[in-house]
């Protein structure tokens, strides 16, 4: 069952992002677990950067979620060095992984699929930040059509206190219904 999230669910624009919000929560939370178990066995950046996700997620911040996908390619390029210079898989031969110990095929095994994980919330996480862009050019888009005529459908000079009353409600209602 989906979890309940608030707005306007009738509203598809509301619906995808509330999708999104809720896939970007589950699999951080995905990341989340994998990399509490991986920081036992190496250090790892990934806990403090799965914050940007849930918030962002949480308060459906733009903002957030840009600076938790940045974030985690970051530490996907780190997961990327500790594999090639510090793992215990150097060289990488079949040799070398059956010389390794089982915490070190815990730990490549884990790191390996945290990368999997960190590229797929990525792509949720860019398609978000679309998402949230064409909900701020619609709000901007509505607020500027009921700038440009008064309740009577009359055109209305954009400096004029009917314009600015107009304004200001169609943002409001179309505020409403894309939360």
């Amino acid at each position: 069952k989906k979890m309940q999230t608030s707005g306007d669910v009738t509203n598809p624009m509301s619906a995808k992002i509330a999708e999104h919000c809720e896939s970007l929560s589950y699999i951080t939370t995905g990341i989340f677990v994998i990399s509490l178990f991986l920081s036992i066995l190496r250090p790892d950046p990934t806990l403090a950067v799965c914050l940007f996700g849930f918030y962002g997620a949480h308060v459906r911040s733009k903002g957030a979620v840009r600076s938790f996908w940045v974030f985690l390619l970051l530490t996907v390029c780190v997961d990327g060095m500790w594999l090639a210079e510090y793992s215990a898989l150097r060289p990488f031969t079949w040799t070398q992984m059956q010389r390794m110990t089982r915490r070190e095929q815990v730990a490549v095994a884990l790191s390996v699929l945290n990368v999997f994980y960190k590229l797929v919330v990525v792509s949720v996480s860019i398609r978000l930040q679309m998402l949230f862009g064409r909900r701020e050019e619609a709000i901007a888009h509505a607020v500027d059509t009921a700038a440009a005529s008064t309740s009577s459908g009359a055109a209305a000079d954009k400096r004029s206190l009917a314009s600015r009353d107009g304004a200001a409600a169609s943002s409001q209602q179309f505020l409403v219904s894309a939360i």
